[in-house]
């Protein structure tokens, strides 16, 4: 960096740090024994999360099937 210029700050991404530090820190206060349960409760959320991810996905693929098998058997009844 060359003294004088000015560099772009990204507003978008440092209000995210922020917010992600400011997470952080209140997770730290939380007292260890209610720190567990939290954690507990996290993981269950993120695996949730997960799962509905991998079946979004599964749906969309299997939607992805279908439409390709329509379409061959329209195009083979066009031919007819």
């Amino acid at each position: 960096m060359t003294p004088g210029k000015v560099t772009p700050s990204n507003v978008v991404h440092a209000k995210d740090n922020a917010e992600r530090e400011e997470k952080r820190l209140a997770e730290m206060m939380i007292p260890k024994k209610k720190q567990r349960l939290y954690s507990k409760i996290m993981y269950s959320k993120k695996k949730t999360a997960q799962e509905a991810r991998v079946l979004a996905e599964k749906r969309r693929q299997h939607d992805q099937k279908q439409k390709q098998k329509l379409k061959r058997k329209k195009v083979e009844t066009d031919m007819s």
